[in-house]
Protein backbone atom coordinates (compact mmCIF):
# COMPACT_ATOMS: atom_id res chain seq x y z
CA UNK A 1 0.00 0.00 0.00
CA UNK A 2 1.08 3.64 -0.42
CA UNK A 3 1.22 6.66 2.17
CA UNK A 4 -1.47 7.92 0.78
CA UNK A 5 -3.59 5.08 1.47
CA UNK A 6 -2.43 4.68 5.40
CA UNK A 7 -4.99 5.91 8.47
CA UNK A 8 -3.05 9.43 9.36
CA UNK A 9 -1.86 7.66 12.72
CA UNK A 10 0.97 5.25 10.63
CA UNK A 11 1.90 8.49 8.26
CA UNK A 12 5.11 9.78 10.26
CA UNK A 13 7.38 9.32 7.36
CA UNK A 14 5.97 10.71 3.87
CA UNK A 15 9.33 10.14 2.66
CA UNK A 16 8.72 6.62 2.46
CA UNK A 17 6.11 6.42 0.12
CA UNK A 18 5.34 2.50 -0.49
CA UNK A 19 5.43 -0.78 0.77
CA UNK A 20 3.08 -0.13 3.94
CA UNK A 21 1.04 -3.02 5.16
CA UNK A 22 -2.89 -2.77 5.32
CA UNK A 23 -5.15 -3.13 8.32
CA UNK A 24 -4.92 -6.44 9.63
CA UNK A 25 -6.11 -9.21 12.32
CA UNK A 26 -3.32 -10.12 15.01
CA UNK A 27 -2.66 -13.38 13.25
CA UNK A 28 -2.58 -11.44 9.59
CA UNK A 29 0.36 -9.32 11.55
CA UNK A 30 2.26 -12.45 12.54
CA UNK A 31 2.33 -13.88 9.15
CA UNK A 32 3.42 -10.21 7.75
CA UNK A 33 6.91 -11.29 9.46
CA UNK A 34 7.77 -13.43 6.88
CA UNK A 35 6.71 -11.35 3.62
CA UNK A 36 8.61 -8.46 2.17
CA UNK A 37 7.41 -4.63 3.25
CA UNK A 38 9.15 -1.22 4.73
CA UNK A 39 8.72 -3.05 8.13
CA UNK A 40 11.05 -6.04 7.81
CA UNK A 41 14.31 -5.03 8.27
CA UNK A 42 13.27 -3.41 11.58
CA UNK A 43 11.08 -6.30 12.53
CA UNK A 44 14.06 -9.18 11.58
CA UNK A 45 16.92 -6.50 13.50
CA UNK A 46 15.46 -6.99 16.57
CA UNK A 47 14.23 -10.17 16.54
CA UNK A 48 17.80 -11.30 15.63
CA UNK A 49 19.05 -9.47 18.75
CA UNK A 50 16.60 -10.68 21.10
CA UNK A 51 17.02 -14.30 20.20
CA UNK A 52 21.15 -13.46 20.23
CA UNK A 53 20.96 -11.65 23.84
CA UNK A 54 18.86 -14.53 25.16
CA UNK A 55 21.06 -17.26 23.73
CA UNK A 56 24.67 -15.53 24.40
CA UNK A 57 24.49 -13.06 27.12
CA UNK A 58 23.48 -14.90 30.30
CA UNK A 59 26.27 -17.82 30.15
CA UNK A 60 28.73 -14.34 30.13
CA UNK A 61 27.48 -13.05 33.42
CA UNK A 62 29.03 -13.33 36.91
CA UNK A 63 25.81 -14.04 38.62
CA UNK A 64 27.13 -14.89 41.76
CA UNK A 65 30.52 -13.93 41.65
CA UNK A 66 31.69 -11.87 45.65
CA UNK A 67 28.51 -10.84 47.01
CA UNK A 68 24.87 -9.64 45.95
CA UNK A 69 25.69 -6.47 43.85
CA UNK A 70 27.38 -8.59 40.83
CA UNK A 71 24.33 -10.58 40.21
CA UNK A 72 21.94 -8.03 40.71
CA UNK A 73 23.43 -5.40 37.92
CA UNK A 74 23.97 -8.77 35.78
CA UNK A 75 19.91 -8.98 36.29
CA UNK A 76 20.25 -5.21 35.57
CA UNK A 77 21.91 -6.14 32.44
CA UNK A 78 19.96 -8.76 30.86
CA UNK A 79 16.74 -7.27 31.57
CA UNK A 80 17.99 -3.99 30.12
CA UNK A 81 19.48 -5.54 26.90
CA UNK A 82 16.95 -7.38 25.91
CA UNK A 83 13.59 -5.11 26.35
CA UNK A 84 14.16 -2.33 23.67
CA UNK A 85 13.96 -5.46 21.11
CA UNK A 86 10.95 -7.32 23.19
CA UNK A 87 9.17 -3.72 22.77
CA UNK A 88 10.28 -2.66 19.46
CA UNK A 89 9.47 -5.61 18.07
CA UNK A 90 6.16 -6.28 19.15
CA UNK A 91 5.51 -2.35 18.32
CA UNK A 92 6.71 -3.26 14.86
CA UNK A 93 4.37 -6.29 14.22
CA UNK A 94 1.25 -5.44 15.47
CA UNK A 95 1.32 -1.42 14.44
CA UNK A 96 -0.75 -1.95 11.71
CA UNK A 97 -3.54 -3.39 13.54
CA UNK A 98 -7.10 -3.16 12.58
CA UNK A 99 -8.30 -2.02 16.17
CA UNK A 100 -7.37 1.81 15.54
CA UNK A 101 -5.31 3.74 17.36
CA UNK A 102 -5.82 3.35 20.38
CA UNK A 103 -4.44 0.27 20.22
CA UNK A 104 -1.56 2.02 17.92
CA UNK A 105 -0.61 4.16 20.89
CA UNK A 106 -0.69 1.07 23.49
CA UNK A 107 1.89 -0.21 21.22
CA UNK A 108 3.81 2.86 21.30
CA UNK A 109 3.85 2.90 24.71
CA UNK A 110 5.07 -1.12 25.43
CA UNK A 111 7.83 0.23 22.38
CA UNK A 112 8.70 3.21 25.16
CA UNK A 113 8.63 1.19 28.13
CA UNK A 114 11.36 -1.27 26.71
CA UNK A 115 13.38 1.77 25.95
CA UNK A 116 13.31 3.10 29.22
CA UNK A 117 14.63 -0.23 31.13
CA UNK A 118 16.95 -0.40 28.83
CA UNK A 119 18.11 3.38 29.63
CA UNK A 120 17.54 3.02 33.28
CA UNK A 121 18.22 -0.77 34.30
CA UNK A 122 20.27 -1.60 31.68
CA UNK A 123 22.88 1.46 32.30
CA UNK A 124 22.90 1.28 36.15
CA UNK A 125 26.03 -1.25 35.41
CA UNK A 126 27.83 2.00 33.97
CA UNK A 127 26.72 3.97 36.58
CA UNK A 128 27.40 1.33 39.70
CA UNK A 129 31.41 0.79 38.29
CA UNK A 130 31.68 4.32 37.55
CA UNK A 131 31.30 5.64 40.83
CA UNK A 132 32.38 2.36 42.47
CA UNK A 133 35.25 3.73 44.21
CA UNK A 134 33.34 7.27 45.57
CA UNK A 135 33.04 7.68 49.47
CA UNK A 136 30.04 5.80 50.66
CA UNK A 137 27.59 9.00 50.83
CA UNK A 138 28.82 10.01 46.78
CA UNK A 139 28.18 7.00 45.86
CA UNK A 140 24.42 7.01 46.91
CA UNK A 141 23.73 9.99 46.12
CA UNK A 142 24.90 8.91 42.20
CA UNK A 143 22.78 5.84 42.28
CA UNK A 144 19.72 7.53 43.96
CA UNK A 145 19.89 10.45 41.33
CA UNK A 146 19.96 8.16 38.85
CA UNK A 147 17.07 6.15 40.06
CA UNK A 148 14.95 9.36 40.52
CA UNK A 149 15.94 10.83 36.85
CA UNK A 150 14.83 7.36 35.46
CA UNK A 151 11.34 7.63 37.36
CA UNK A 152 10.67 10.97 35.87
CA UNK A 153 12.32 9.70 32.59
CA UNK A 154 9.02 6.91 32.58
CA UNK A 155 6.60 9.36 33.53
CA UNK A 156 7.39 11.66 30.62
CA UNK A 157 7.68 8.73 27.89
CA UNK A 158 4.22 7.24 29.12
CA UNK A 159 3.15 10.70 28.42
CA UNK A 160 4.59 11.72 25.28
CA UNK A 161 2.75 13.03 22.34
CA UNK A 162 5.36 13.67 19.74
CA UNK A 163 8.28 11.92 18.48
CA UNK A 164 10.28 15.10 20.14
CA UNK A 165 8.99 14.22 22.98
CA UNK A 166 9.63 11.24 22.95
CA UNK A 167 13.16 11.17 22.25
CA UNK A 168 13.99 14.04 24.78
CA UNK A 169 12.50 12.31 28.25
CA UNK A 170 15.16 10.23 28.18
CA UNK A 171 17.53 13.42 28.13
CA UNK A 172 18.38 13.67 31.98
CA UNK A 173 19.65 10.30 32.08
CA UNK A 174 22.11 10.53 28.97
CA UNK A 175 23.72 14.28 30.90
CA UNK A 176 24.36 12.29 34.00
CA UNK A 177 25.44 8.95 31.99
CA UNK A 178 27.82 11.34 30.18
CA UNK A 179 28.69 13.48 33.24
CA UNK A 180 30.36 10.05 35.11
CA UNK A 181 31.57 9.09 31.76
CA UNK A 182 33.74 12.67 31.86
CA UNK A 183 34.46 11.79 35.56
CA UNK A 184 35.99 8.16 34.76
CA UNK A 185 38.12 9.70 31.59
CA UNK A 186 39.90 11.31 34.25
CA UNK A 187 40.41 8.40 36.04
CA UNK A 188 38.36 9.18 38.46
CA UNK A 189 35.04 7.56 40.10
CA UNK A 190 36.17 4.17 38.87
CA UNK A 191 35.49 1.50 35.98
CA UNK A 192 37.14 -0.78 33.76
CA UNK A 193 39.85 1.53 31.77
CA UNK A 194 39.70 -0.72 29.33
CA UNK A 195 35.96 -0.66 28.54
CA UNK A 196 35.69 2.86 28.12
CA UNK A 197 36.26 2.56 24.39
CA UNK A 198 32.83 0.99 24.79
CA UNK A 199 31.50 3.07 27.21
CA UNK A 200 31.62 5.92 25.04
CA UNK A 201 30.43 3.84 21.55
CA UNK A 202 27.30 2.64 23.43
CA UNK A 203 25.80 6.26 23.83
CA UNK A 204 27.76 7.64 20.68
CA UNK A 205 26.62 5.04 18.33
CA UNK A 206 22.62 5.55 19.82
CA UNK A 207 23.10 9.29 19.42
CA UNK A 208 24.08 9.13 15.99
CA UNK A 209 21.46 6.41 14.76
CA UNK A 210 18.40 8.32 16.29
CA UNK A 211 19.64 11.81 14.81
CA UNK A 212 19.75 10.00 11.38
CA UNK A 213 15.93 8.59 12.84
CA UNK A 214 15.15 12.18 13.48
CA UNK A 215 16.54 13.97 10.11
CA UNK A 216 14.63 11.32 7.89
CA UNK A 217 17.88 11.17 5.96
CA UNK A 218 18.52 9.37 3.30
CA UNK A 219 15.21 8.43 2.31
CA UNK A 220 14.23 12.55 1.86
CA UNK A 221 16.64 13.09 -0.27
CA UNK A 222 15.23 10.96 -2.66
CA UNK A 223 11.57 9.89 -1.60
CA UNK A 224 10.35 6.33 -2.77
CA UNK A 225 13.38 4.93 -3.53
CA UNK A 226 14.45 3.77 -0.49
CA UNK A 227 10.88 2.26 0.91
CA UNK A 228 12.11 -1.29 1.47
CA UNK A 229 15.54 -1.19 2.58
CA UNK A 230 18.49 1.63 3.73
CA UNK A 231 16.13 4.18 4.99
CA UNK A 232 16.48 6.05 8.73
CA UNK A 233 14.56 3.98 10.33
CA UNK A 234 16.65 1.04 9.04
CA UNK A 235 19.89 2.42 9.63
CA UNK A 236 18.75 3.79 13.09
CA UNK A 237 17.77 0.41 14.29
CA UNK A 238 21.34 -1.20 13.19
CA UNK A 239 22.59 1.18 14.87
CA UNK A 240 20.59 0.99 18.48
CA UNK A 241 21.72 -2.63 17.80
CA UNK A 242 25.08 -2.02 17.60
CA UNK A 243 24.93 0.56 20.81
CA UNK A 244 23.56 -2.33 22.82
CA UNK A 245 26.40 -4.79 21.50
CA UNK A 246 28.70 -2.11 23.00
CA UNK A 247 26.79 -1.50 26.11
CA UNK A 248 27.19 -5.52 26.66
CA UNK A 249 31.26 -5.41 26.26
CA UNK A 250 31.47 -2.36 28.65
CA UNK A 251 28.92 -4.30 31.16
CA UNK A 252 31.21 -7.39 31.07
CA UNK A 253 34.25 -5.71 31.44
CA UNK A 254 33.25 -3.80 34.15
CA UNK A 255 31.43 -6.87 36.45
CA UNK A 256 34.99 -8.54 36.02
CA UNK A 257 36.35 -5.24 37.51
CA UNK A 258 34.19 -4.69 40.33
CA UNK A 259 34.58 -8.37 41.38
CA UNK A 260 38.56 -8.12 41.28
CA UNK A 261 39.51 -6.86 45.38
CA UNK A 262 41.72 -3.80 45.77
CA UNK A 263 40.51 -2.37 42.40
CA UNK A 264 40.20 1.11 43.42
CA UNK A 265 43.61 1.22 44.72
CA UNK A 266 45.43 0.03 42.16
CA UNK A 267 43.53 2.37 39.36
CA UNK A 268 44.87 5.29 41.25
CA UNK A 269 41.19 6.38 42.59
CA UNK A 270 42.15 5.38 46.60
CA UNK A 271 42.74 9.38 47.11
CA UNK A 272 38.86 9.14 45.87
CA UNK A 273 37.76 6.59 48.62
CA UNK A 274 38.50 5.28 52.19
CA UNK A 275 39.75 1.87 53.21
CA UNK A 276 36.56 1.24 54.49
CA UNK A 277 34.91 2.50 51.60
CA UNK A 278 36.51 0.02 49.21
CA UNK A 279 35.21 -3.11 51.49
CA UNK A 280 32.00 -1.13 51.66
CA UNK A 281 31.29 -2.43 47.95
CA UNK A 282 33.60 -5.36 47.50
CA UNK A 283 31.33 -7.12 50.65
CA UNK A 284 28.49 -6.14 48.76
Amino acid sequence: MLWSDMPPHLQFNPHIISGYRPLMSPAECVASIFHLHNETVNILTHGFAIVYILVTVPFLLPWGSRGALPGFLSWCHLVGAVSPWIGSFLYHVFMNLEHGEGIYRSLLQIDMLGIWICQSFGAMPLIAASVHCLPDILWHLCISTYCFLSIWGLFKAMNASSPWERRLCFSPLFMMRMLVVACRSFGLGGGNPEAFLHVVLQDLVAVIGGTIGAMRVPEKWMPGRLDLLFNSHNIMHVMVVLAVCSMRSATLQDLAWMSQPGVCSSTGSASLSTAATVQHHEDL
